[in-house]
């Protein structure tokens, strides 16, 4: 059984990813986060402040992986400074438990925000779509350069200290209970901010299960993937939507077909075997 500590468990992705591992089974699950998730879905849960550091190394001690999920998800409910702060910190607290204790495989729940993709669509900084890892970060800010800092931190902390770490940069999460509000479809307005993607919380849970089981033959490094849905959130053609909201890339987007989304993930799909499963297609009534 390997000993995985996930952080943020209670969450969206949290609760999607106990469920998975779980089901997948061989991992012992230890359940991080500030209220409980739901009972039976890990071996033990423990209710701890991720910015508070001896909490973080007493609860990663023994453990052999690490998925952390726990952040402020936005700033709508915290002052950005806030969200900047508490992020940052916890992904200090957990690189530096993970090299402290030879965590050698840690999964990180990044952001497709960290691309400021609207913007770097009118400005010219997306040259081929789908657009994939290719594209620069550009974070502006508090949450989108807290994600992208914890890149940076688990950058440094893979080449020093030797750790594997992927890094899931998502598309919009809709949980499987949030599809008639949430997870409506948006082809109608200017979702350009991510290329009208999205992902379902359990294709994330998917991917988490899959770099953990593949990062040994990764490497030590932060190995970015993009995460999101086989199909763009749109019910129009992005081909005809992006023209629309972007006319920047209307070329680019003309070569786009159906329901393709303007978002790759082809990276996910080659290195981690990552194949979505859940569409808004089979969930939106």
């Amino acid at each position: 059984m390997v000993h995985v500590v996930v952080t943020g468990a209670a969450g969206r992705v949290g609760r999607a990813v106990l469920e998975a591992l779980k089901e997948h089974g061989g991992y012992e699950v230890t359940a991080v986060d500030r209220v409980l998730p739901p009972p039976g879905l890990a071996r033990r849960a423990l209710l701890l402040d991720l910015t508070d550091a001896g909490s973080v190394y007493g609860a990663l001690a023994g453990a052999e992986a690490v998925i952390h999920l726990g952040a402020y998800p936005s700033t709508a409910h915290h002052p950005g400074e806030q969200v900047f702060v508490n992020n940052t910190a916890a992904c200090a607290y957990v690189a530096a438990a993970c090299s402290a204790f030879g965590i050698k495989r840690l999964v990180y729940a990044s952001s497709i925000t960290i691309y400021q993709l609207g913007r770097q669509a009118h400005e010219g900084g997306i040259k081929t779509l789908p657009a994939n890892e290719s594209v620069a970060p550009r974070p502006e800010g508090y949450y989108p350069l807290s994600k992208w800092v914890g890149e940076e931190l688990f950058s440094m902390v893979g080449e020093s200290a030797g750790i594997a770490v992927a890094s899931l940069r998502l598309a919009l999460v809709i949980g499987p209970d949030e599809y008639q509000v949430r997870g409506q479809p948006r082809g109608r307005q200017d979702a350009s901010a991510g290329l009208w993607a999205y992902v379902d919380a359990r294709d994330v849970a998917q991917a988490c299960c899959l770099a953990l089981e593949r990062l040994d033959q990764l490497g030590p490094g932060n190995h970015p993937f993009n995460i999101g849905a086989a199909d763009a959130h749109s019910e129009l053609p992005l081909s005809e939507v992006i023209p629309r909201f972007v006319p920047e890339l209307a070329p680019l987007a003309a070569g786009l077909q159906g329901s393709e989304p303007a978002y790759s993930i082809a990276k996910a799909r080659r290195l981690l075997g990552y194949e979505p499963r859940h569409s808004w297609r089979d969930e939106v009534r």
